[in-house]
C-alpha cells in the first residue's frame, strides 16, 4: 500500500473549532469591520492546508491539486458575524480535502476488495497463495486507513456552544422551535419563484405565480454542530436558510455562504388567497371561496364557455423573507395559522436580541 497509516487517532482539536455565544441584548461593541476579500481566500487557503495536516498525520506521503486564486460572493453577510464565516469557510475547505481522500481510499478499498474476492473463489487459489495472503494484508491496511480517514471527516465541524444570559431567552428560542416543528408539518411548502400579469382577461386569476414544492426540517449544515436545535428553508432557487439561536446561515455552496444577524433578516406574514383546482387542495387548507374558470367582471360565470367550472378559493400563509442587502424569498405554505403562529414567535425572539 504506498499510504502508510500513521496515527489512528488525531487530535480532536486540530480538526474541529469551538465558539460559545452567549443568547442576550446586541451592544455596539458587537460589530466589527468588514472581512475583506484577501481574509476570504485566507480562510479557504487554511482551510485546505489544514485538511492536508490532518491527512499527513494520518500517513506518509499525501498529494494534492488545485488552489482557487479567486472568488465571488454575495456580501449579504451581517458585519458582527464575519468571524463566523470566516470559520465556517475554512471548515468547508478542510472537509473537502479530506472528503476527496476518503472517496480515493473508498475506491481503493473496493478496487483491492474485488481482487480478493476473485482470487479467493478462483478454482486456481491454491496457486495464488503468496499473493492471497499479500492481498489479505493490503486489504487490511486499507479498511484501517479509510477508516481513520472517514473518523476526520466525521470530525472536521464547527462547534457553536450556547449560554443564555436568562431563562428567558432561552424560552423564546425553544418557543421558534416549537412553533417552526408545527410549521414544518403544514402539508404543503412552496417556494414562489416567479409572477407575472395575466393577460387573460376571461382568467380568474389575474396574477399567474409559480411554484416549487420545497422542504422545511430540522437540521444544520454538516459544517457544523451545536448543543440547540437549528432549523431550515429549502431554497428552490438560491441559498438555503439555517437558523441557529445567534445567527442565520444562508449556504448556496462553499464559496457562497453569508451568516446574518436576526436584525437583519425580516420576516414579513400575509395571508394569500390562491385558486386551486379541488384535486390539488390539502386537508390543512382553508377554502373561504369559489370562482369560475372563466369569469365576467362581476364574478358571475362566462356562459360563452360550455366547460366552463368553478375554482376553489383558499387561503395559504405567506411568509416573505428580506434584507436590506438583497435577499427577497418568498413561501407559501398550505396552513395559514402554522405560517402566522411562526412568524409571531420569529418577531418575539428577534426583538429579545
Amino acid at each position: 500500500m504506498d499510504t502508510a497509516l500513521q496515527n489512528d487517532s488525531l487530535n480532536q482539536s486540530v480538526i474541529s473549532h469551538q465558539i460559545v455565544f452567549t443568547i442576550g441584548k446586541r451592544t455596539e461593541t458587537d460589530i466589527n469591520s468588514n472581512l475583506d476579500e484577501s481574509k476570504f481566500q485566507e480562510a479557504k487557503n487554511k482551510g485546505r492546508k489544514q485538511g492536508n495536516d490532518i491527512l499527513k498525520q494520518l500517513f506518509d506521503k499525501i498529494e494534492y491539486g488545485k488552489i482557487e486564486s479567486h472568488f465571488n460572493t454575495e456580501r449579504l453577510n451581517s458585519k458582527n458575524l464575519n468571524s463566523v464565516r470566516e470559520k465556517i469557510i475554512n471548515l468547508y475547505y478542510q472537509r473537502e480535502i479530506i472528503t476527496d481522500e476518503v472517496v480515493k481510499l473508498s475506491e481503493k478499498h473496493k478496487t483491492l476488495n474485488g481482487q480478493y474476492l476473485k482470487t479467493k473463489n478462483s478454482i486456481f487459489r491454491f496457486l495464488y497463495k503468496k499473493k492471497l495472503l499479500r492481498l489479505t494484508e493490503e486489504l487490511e491496511e486499507s479498511r484501517i486507513a479509510l477508516e481513520a480517514v472517514k473518523r476526520a471527516q466525521t470530525e472536521s465541524y464547527l462547534n457553536i456552544r450556547y449560554e443564555f444570559e436568562t431563562v428567558e431567552f432561552k424560552e423564546k428560542y425553544s418557543d421558534l422551535i416549537s412553533s417552526f416543528t408545527s410549521l414544518k408539518n403544514s402539508d404543503k411548502v412552496w417556494d414562489m419563484t416567479y409572477s407575472e400579469a395575466n393577460t387573460d382577461t376571461k382568467a380568474a386569476a389575474q396574477t399567474s405565480m409559480h411554484r416549487n414544492e420545497v422542504a422545511f426540517s430540522i437540521e444544520s449544515i454538516p459544517a457544523i454542530k451545536t448543543d440547540e436545535k437549528s432549523f431550515y428553508f429549502e431554497n428552490y432557487n438560491g441559498g438555503d436558510f439555517y437558523f441557529y439561536p445567534s445567527f442565520i446561515i444562508y449556504f448556496k455552496t462553499k464559496d457562497d455562504i453569508a451568516v446574518l444577524d436576526y436584525s437583519d433578516l425580516q420576516l414579513h406574514y400575509s395571508e394569500a388567497r390562491f385558486l386551486e383546482e379541488s384535486k390539488n387542495i390539502q386537508t390543512d387548507t382553508e377554502i373561504v371561496g369559489e370562482t369560475w374558470y372563466r369569469v365576467n367582471r362581476d364574478g358571475s360565470p362566462d356562459k360563452r364557455f360550455v366547460n366552463n367550472y368553478k375554482i376553489p378559493i383558499v387561503l395559504y400563509g405567506s411568509i416573505h423573507i428580506k434584507t436590506e442587502s438583497g435577499i427577497n424569498e418568498l413561501y407559501y405554505i398550505s396552513d395559514f395559522q402554522k405560517a402566522k403562529h411562526f412568524c409571531e414567535q420569529y418577531k418575539l425572539y428577534q426583538s429579545m436580541l
